[in-house]
């Protein structure tokens, strides 16, 4: 039985070469970063993360710093985006169906209902993390 295992080894390696996976994944950044549109993609990037470093909107979550402010702020996040979903449902031309209007409105639900119940979500997400 050692020959058929040697047989199929030996097919496996020619067959299967090991890739290094994290060389081609720095030759994919490299080239995506060499292209003019992973060069102007890279500038978009920096241009947003520089205004997210100075923005209100940061400077005002990071003050909601106790304990379930980071679950408030996800359920603002969830609510915003809901309502946003409602907004460009109300705007378009055309009618998505006659309960278009009925996810969006789960959505901003949701995120109300997190906000109100932050306080024992953070406790349970903490215990849960511990």
């Amino acid at each position: 039985m050692g020959w058929w295992k040697f047989v199929r080894l030996a097919l496996e390696a020619l067959t299967e070469p090991k890739a290094d996976v994290i060389a081609c994944d720095r030759a994919m950044e490299q080239l995506a970063r060499d292209s003019r549109l992973g060069a102007a993609l890279h500038r978009a990037s920096w241009i947003v993360r520089s205004a997210w470093r100075d923005s209100r909107a940061r400077t005002a979550a990071e003050a909601a710093g106790s304990r379930f402010g980071p679950v408030r702020v996800r359920g603002w996040i969830v609510t915003v985006a809901g309502a946003t979903a409602l907004g460009l449902n109300g705007v378009k031309p055309m009618s998505a169906g006659p309960l278009s209007w009925a996810v969006p409105s789960l959505v901003v639900a949701a995120g109300v209902l997190i906000m109100l119940l932050a306080g024992p979500l953070a406790r349970a997400l903490s215990h849960r993390n511990s």
